[in-house]
């Protein structure tokens, strides 16, 4: 399938089970981690809320189709393990991004979203690694 193509394929699976993650899944504790309540909140969030995860993912699968083609990473296994090292340091990231005085559950902010990176990044390593 080629790399580019599998990182493209990565940032849609990353993308589509961020829209599972902060619904179903997680959103009402997401939700309580930033203190919002959807059913007062004003109904639909704005593009912007749709648009930059999108933009993110692809970036994040970018630079993961881009490591994974330097390194020569061939396999579901490596593929993962790239992911999965990603992963840790996005959530890392979204824990320390968590952590302002306007946030009034920062870490349990941080476990949702960084949850969700990593198990995002680990799967679009995964998909990566197995299609690329």
């Amino acid at each position: 399938m080629g790399v580019w193509l599998a990182a493209a394929v990565g940032a849609v699976a990353y993308f589509v089970l961020g829209a599972a993650w902060f619904t179903p899944l997680f959103g009402r504790v997401w939700d309580r981690s930033i203190g919002y309540d959807r059913a007062t909140g004003g109904g639909r969030f704005p593009i912007s809320y749709y648009l930059v995860p999108l933009i993110t993912a692809l970036v994040i699968a970018s630079v993961l189709g881009a490591l994974a083609h330097a390194l020569a990473i061939d396999g579901l296994l490596q593929g993962t393990v790239l992911g999965a090292g990603m992963g840790i340091a996005t959530a890392a990231a979204s824990l320390t991004n968590a952590l302002t005085p306007h946030t009034p559950h920062p870490y349990l902010f941080g476990a949702v979203t960084g949850g969700y990176h990593f198990v995002g990044c680990t799967l679009t390593g995964l998909l990566i690694g197995t299609l690329g």
